[in-house]
């Protein structure tokens, strides 16, 4: 049984999207579950696992200190590396495993980890955003473009191993204390995406000031506030328009927008498609 296999077979789950990327090569999968806790085997090959959004996770080891996983949080773990991973709710994430081990950059990535002689966790903005956007590509209404495909993945590998590295800027994982201050909130956005999600009404319900919440939101996140909600509006979008009937005006209303054409600016922006044709193209 291959790497992925076992490792859906761990969670219980198919993946959502799944694809096979030339370049690399690489394979990439993204899995949308809401589970207590599940054991993952020893990994045959290295893999790396990409928070996208939900709910906190936390990987305990047999030996060492556990992870603690929220959106933008990145690790790359070693083949033969087997854990225990905690879930606090839904969670959206995306795993990336390695096809070809003697790819030059691959073999670079494997050296730096070896000389650590442990996994590698990260926060980085671009690694994370080179991760949402390969799921999105993936997934998306039109075919994903392989060049395009290839030349991001390679680009999400190579930042990986300069934050390893100490080339990049490194942002060390999320202190414990803002994601216990963000975890309600970012379950409050998910669950409440037509409600004011305004930084000060995110900022009292953290129980922070508003400047402080905008500082610790951007340093565990990757990304100022109005801009997470932002994504998860324009992504809960597609996912009405593509599996209700809704009219496209109710969809702006429930997904916070204050108005349609609002709405289909922001969408057309973000996927370089109208909301309708989106919902022509995912229809038979």
């Amino acid at each position: 049984m291959r790497t992925w296999e076992r490792i859906s077979q761990a969670l219980g789950v198919k993946p959502v999207a799944s694809a096979e990327i030339a370049g690399l090569p690489l394979r990439a999968e993204r899995y949308i579950f809401q589970l207590n806790a599940c054991d993952v085997p020893a990994l045959d090959a290295m893999v790396m696992a990409c928070h996208l959004g939900g709910a906190r996770a936390t990987i305990r080891r047999p030996s060492g200190r556990p992870l603690d996983f929220i959106p933008s949080s990145s690790a790359v773990f070693q083949p033969g590396f087997a854990s225990r991973w905690m879930f606090g709710g839904a969670i959206d994430f995306a795993m990336f495993h390695f096809l070809d081990a003697s790819h030059e950059k691959v073999t670079h990535l494997a050296s730096l980890l070896a000389r650590r002689g442990k996994s590698a966790p990260l926060s980085d903005p671009l690694v994370g955003a080179s991760a949402q956007q390969l799921l999105a590509e993936i997934g998306g209404p039109a075919a994903p473009n392989p060049g395009f495909l290839a030349r991001l993945s390679e680009l999400m590998l190579e930042q990986t191993c300069r934050v390893i590295e100490g080339h990049s800027a490194r942002r060390a994982p999320p202190d414990p204390l803002h994601l216990g201050r963000l975890q309600g909130v970012l379950e409050w956005i998910g669950q409440n995406l037509s409600e004011d999600l305004s930084n000060a009404a995110l900022a009292a319900r953290a129980g922070v000031s508003e400047s402080h919440f905008r500082r610790i939101f951007e340093e565990a996140m990757g990304m100022p506030p109005h801009r997470y909600v932002l994504r998860q509006r324009l992504e809960r979008v597609y996912q009405l328009l593509t599996r209700t009937s809704f009219s496209i005006a109710r969809v702006a209303a429930q997904c916070g927008f204050n108005s349609q054409s609002h709405m289909t600016a922001c969408f057309a922006a973000a996927y370089g498609i109208t909301p309708a044709r989106a919902r022509q193209q995912a229809r038979p």
